[in-house]
């Protein structure tokens, strides 16, 4: 019998999302992560059956039923499609079955357990080279189980050109990732940019499974037009709700150089060259029953922000050439010197959180018919630690805060996060000595109406403010995740404030089998508010509308590509005023939680809450 077969043998009509959906709540302990600080991993999982009788019945068997990008054995392919298919799949190297049994929970010997299934089905949907995961089991005459691990692929080679309709079609750069290379789950990619300040060139590597571990890899190396850039982290990272242990190290050194705008329409910039560098160790420890859990542990790290040159090598530019920047004069140098500090510590810092979550699928949020996992329920960290005496470092004490929250209310689903961070420095007196406050928060609810199941309404709330900056920082109205039909240099300013909305369409049509097509409309609304950012403006309130096409491969990909056009709604605008968005992935919306988009161009220096490790 075929995996389709045995699909529907489980639960009917797999297109029917809510008959194959569970919701994981006093899940049993699947494995004991033990610390031992060796390259090779923190631990490994403890046997679920193999020590004890099981009242389930015993996994007798485990068949890995790896699919490539079309299953040219499911009879509901057209037919007349097959040479498409077989080229397609050609084209793409199958996720091996190494891969896919490495991500499990469990092995033949022990304890059949559905919450172990629907939690191995979640990590393995983790990975973005995957569209879809199914796994089940099939009780035997003897009372055991044959589990069934059914997987399809996702088009795993993606190119994000990077073009501007801004004075006719230019192009500003490309990316081009490949995120399954030869079916190992490894991802290689090569950028070119050369967008604004910051020409950038470079290859990035990563793996989910180092050497054969849980252990991720991430690695790049570039150069940029301010010097060289390399960033690189090794991490085990919760493994599935009960992972008991997570640690990571990072190291990240860059040179770029930070763009002021110093006008509202964006036409001269202040650049001022920066270089980060950074290096932390973090281990973190949960614990308590599986969906009420505390998190704690430490993270040591360096870090230093400095501005090679001094004021002597801040550059204005007039207009979009970056090549022809003068030396800044006293008055443009009066309006950033209160960022032009160069902090550098050492610090020790203390983690902690509480994490009450529970994890369901839901199909069509951030793609149109792909199963998503949202996590509902609040998690709240907070981590905070003092700088250590080091070669004349600074003085001062780091907190940071960490929030999100989500429910369900009925066909409505809701979902917030908010993050803050501040430094008190205390060789400054009184109040003066907390400095470089930072918050921003966003609100997302999804609605998919009962009538209308080819629509998904998507409403945004998002806020972003700095206080009492003492390092580059700066705001802006426009850009792919602001005011869309505004440049992403347009209305500089300190403080924040956007609400958007989209219907995002599914057509049906055509080759529903082969891909996913639909489209979307969209409006932007926004301000800017000057606070303490060089150059600020109080733009007013702004609006932009605008119409795309979406699309994913294959069909039920979880995996958005989009083509927008944006048009700002304001008097005296033109067809030359048009934005072109190419994105891959959604740009409002929950699947992203790593920070990829948190406010551009607010600050170079990450936050410390990137030190907790919770599942995607």
């Amino acid at each position: 019998m075929s995996s389709r077969a045995w699909i529907q043998t489980r639960c009917g009509d797999p297109d029917e999302p809510d008959r194959c959906t569970s919701v994981l709540m006093n899940l049993a302990l699947p494995h004991l992560l033990i610390l031992l600080g060796t390259a090779a991993g923190i631990g490994a999982p403890a046997p679920h059956g193999s020590q004890r009788s099981c009242e389930t019945g015993v996994i007798s068997a485990i068949f890995i039923d790896n699919h490539s990008i079309f299953d040219t054995t499911d009879p509901a392919l057209e037919s007349r499609l097959a040479r498409a298919y077989r080229f397609a799949n050609g084209l793409h190297v199958r996720t091996r079955e190494s891969v896919i049994r490495r991500e499990l929970l469990f092995r033949r010997g022990d304890c059949y357990d559905p919450a172990v299934l629907e939690e191995s089905e979640r990590l393995l949907r983790a990975h973005d080279f995957l569209s879809r995961v199914d796994i089940f089991g099939i009780r035997q005459p003897d009372g055991t189980y044959h589990v069934i691990v059914d997987t399809q692929d996702e088009w795993s080679t993606r190119v994000d050109l990077r073009v501007t309709l801004r004075d006719g079609l230019a192009f500003e750069g490309f990316r081009v990732r490949e995120a399954n290379l030869l079916g190992t789950g490894r991802a290689v990619e090569l950028y070119y940019l050369e967008r604004d300040a910051n020409h950038e060139y470079g290859i990035a590597y990563a793996t989910p499974q180092l050497a054969g571990t849980r252990w991720d890899l991430d690695l790049s190396v570039g150069r940029t037009r301010a010097g060289s850039s390399l960033r690189q982290s090794v991490a085990y990272p919760f493994v599935g709700e009960a992972g008991r242990w997570a640690a990571r190290q990072t190291l990240r050194r860059q040179d770029f150089f930070y763009d002021y705008v110093t006008e509202p329409g964006g036409g001269a910039h202040l650049l001022l060259p920066v270089r980060e560098e950074a290096f932390e160790i973090a281990v973190l420890r949960r614990t308590g029953p599986v969906g009420r859990m505390f998190t704690f542990g430490a993270a040591l790290g360096y870090s230093e922000l400095s501005h090679p040159g001094g004021e002597a090598a801040v550059e204005w530019i007039d207009g979009d050439d970056y090549d022809s920047g003068v030396p800044a004069d006293e008055a443009a140098l009066a309006s950033i010197r209160r960022q032009l500090n160069s902090p550098a510590a050492i610090r020790l810092l203390l983690l902690a959180g509480r994490r009450e979550v529970t994890w369901v699928k839901r199909r069509g949020l951030d793609s149109m018919r792909g199963e998503q996992d949202v996590a509902l329920g609040t998690e709240l960290e907070v981590a905070a630690g003092r700088a250590l005496p080091w070669r004349g470092g600074g003085d001062d004490l780091y907190a940071a805060v960490s929030g999100y929250a989500a429910a369900e209310l009925g066909d409505l689903l809701v979902a917030g996060t908010l993050r803050g961070d501040a430094r008190h420095d205390f060789r400054a007196a009184g109040s003066d000595g907390w400095k470089d406050i930072f918050a921003d928060g966003e609100l997302i609810a999804y609605w998919r109406p009962g009538g209308a199941p080819r629509h998904t309404f998507v409403a945004r709330a998002a806020a972003a403010h700095g206080w009492r900056t003492r390092t580059p920082y700066q705001l802006a109205l426009g850009g792919d995740l602001g005011v869309r039909g505004y440049d992403r240099f347009r209305y500089p300013g300190g403080h924040r404030l956007l609400f958007s909305a989209e219907d995002r369409i599914y057509f049906g049509w055509p080759f529903r089998d082969v891909l996913d097509v639909g489209g979307t409309l969209f409006l932007d609304v926004g301000r800017v508010w000057p606070g303490d950012a060089p150059f600020g403006t109080d733009s007013g309130w702004k609006a932009a509308a605008g119409i795309g096409l979406r699309g994913t491969l294959p069909a039920g990909g979880r995996t958005t590509y989009r083509v927008d056009l944006a048009l700002p709604l304001e008097h005296g605008t033109g067809w030359k005023d048009l934005r072109l968005i190419l994105s891959i992935g959604e740009l409002i919306g929950i699947g992203d939680r790593t920070g990829a988009h948190r406010p551009q161009r607010a600050r170079p220096i990450g936050r410390a809450g990137e030190a907790f490790h919770f599942p995607r």
